[in-house]
């Protein structure tokens, strides 16, 4: 019985507890109210040193099973995928949004925060109260499309959207605080006006091709991950919405003049989603000079670059069978959604903000503040069996306020206002859920896949047990 509670223990906390000699009292036991308030004093001792669960940062995870040997075309999207901007870029996308707001909008200019901070319920920067939330919100709940868009929500689903974020918050909280009556909607619809017009008028990529060393630096290790796939006869290629001569600055300065070489079909101004929607936006060949060609397009060649096009004639030209092809991507709505939806692609996400995820997880700290709330949950439920009595009122109020006090503290070691991008106490965030509907596998960069064989890896998810489900520790044999 004991190795059994000890590895219940293990599996809840994800933290290697048994130096402490902590334990969970066996559902089979005779639970009194002393021996949970005798366990709660336990799960308040300082801990003592052990060895702590080390996550890969370099990993892979895996929402749904997926054989690598049933992929025969990976395709690839280019900002964020192929292309890991430095965080030097969101600055700059920020700041230039601010500039077109004083010359296209005629905004007063004012100083601006430039570091990218994360709230949760807040006006502007500043944190709002039950009160205002309930007169806002009445329940508490947000309804919105698949696509994230509602009247009153827009969620955030991408690296790119982060500057707008923080421009919509940094201005509405300067009018606000000159004195100028401003309409929120006003400063919404005005920021994603000249947002929009940076990246469609190209402003923005003239910039970042203008200052590539400031925004990519080489990679080779893409270069020999895209080989490896080659070598075991995987056809690749890359759909994205940017244009060619953009993404050729950049892979230029990742892997080198010769990128081209490791992809059989190049697809630039793809305008996805609509892409994969739209059956008659025929595909245009560019030019040696960068200039669409009259001739109609019917067969896809290596070597050529095709801007615009649809997913039906991708297809046809192809021959491609839709059930074994794997695309990454970095954007739900964008990249993903179609693909894994309708048209029964394999998909995978990269996801940059697992790196400060993953390390998080890996700290002592946070394993030990998991350990404690876990332990809480349970004893709180327990004593809640022993309720109306007085005494077990008292105990349960008082480990409710720990357990408030111990998930504000998991929440701050991701971040004081926003906590973390994967998960609220209990449940998953909604970019999570999106995620784990839109990806079967992901990761943080596209050269983690180097560790996992491209014809034979298995990539197989975690069971995840339901509520009423029991624990898979609790079905050990004694010993």
């Amino acid at each position: 019985m004991a190795s059994r509670v000890l590895r219940n223990c293990f599996f809840n906390s994800l933290c290697n507890v048994s130096s402490r000699q902590l334990y969970v009292i066996s559902d089979e036991a005779t639970k009194t109210i002393p021996d949970l308030v005798s366990h709660y004093e336990i799960i308040c001792s300082p801990p003592s040193p052990c060895d702590h669960i080390q996550l890969n940062p370099k990993g892979v995870f895996t929402n749904s099973e997926l054989r690598l040997s049933d992929i025969e075309v990976i395709g690839f999207d280019y900002d964020y995928t192929l292309a890991p901007y430095s965080r030097a870029l969101e600055e700059t996308i920020f700041n230039m949004i601010m500039e077109r707001l004083i010359e296209t909008k005629n905004y007063p200019k004012v100083d601006a925060y430039h570091r990218i901070q994360h709230e949760t319920v807040h006006q502007c920067f500043r944190r709002m109260d039950e009160s205002q939330i309930q007169e806002l919100y009445p329940g508490k709940r947000l309804f919105f499309r698949r696509n994230g868009v509602s009247r009153r929500f827009r969620q955030i689903v991408d690296i790119f959207e982060l500057p707008q974020l923080y421009a919509w918050c940094a201005v509405l909280d300067c009018l606000q605080t000159s004195g100028y009556n401003t309409h929120p909607i006003i400063v919404f619809e005005d920021v994603n006006k000249v947002t929009h017009d940076l990246h469609v008028q190209g402003a923005l990529h003239v910039h970042i091709t203008e200052n590539i060393e400031n925004y990519l630096v080489p990679n080779p290790s893409l270069g020999d991950m895209l080989e490896m796939l080659r070598k075991q006869n995987k056809q690749l290629f890359v759909l994205t919405n940017s244009p060619f001569n953009f993404i050729d600055i950049g892979m230029t300065r990742i892997i080198g003049n010769d990128w081209k070489d490791y992809f059989d079909v190049i697809m630039c101004l793809s305008r996805k989603p609509k892409f994969f929607e739209s059956k008659y936006r025929v595909f245009r060949r560019l030019s040696e000079d960068n200039v669409p060609s009259f001739d109609a397009v019917t067969q896809l060649r290596k070597g050529e670059i095709y801007c615009e096009g649809n997913i039906r004639h991708l297809l046809l030209f192809t021959g491609w069978n839709t059930n074994k092809i794997l695309y990454f991507g970095d954007q739900m709505y964008a990249d993903l959604a179609e693909p894994v939806l309708n048209l029964g692609w394999h998909t995978g996400a990269i996801i940059r903000e697992l790196d400060e995820e993953i390390t998080l997880l890996n700290s002592a700290r946070y394993q030990e503040l998991l350990f404690q709330v876990n332990e809480l949950d349970f004893l709180i439920r327990e004593m809640q069996k022993f309720l109306p009595d007085s005494t077990a009122l008292s105990f349960t109020d008082q480990w409710c306020a720990h357990r408030k006090q111990v998930r504000g503290e998991l929440r701050s070691l991701h971040s004081s206002q926003f906590g973390s991008v994967f998960r609220t106490h209990l449940n998953t965030t909604l970019f999570y859920r999106r995620l784990s509907r839109f990806a079967e596998i992901y990761t943080s960069d596209l050269t983690n896949l180097t560790g996992y064989h491209p014809s034979h890896y298995r990539f197989s998810p975690i069971r995840q047990n339901l509520p009423h489900e029991l624990n898979s520790s609790s079905l050990l044999p004694a010993r």
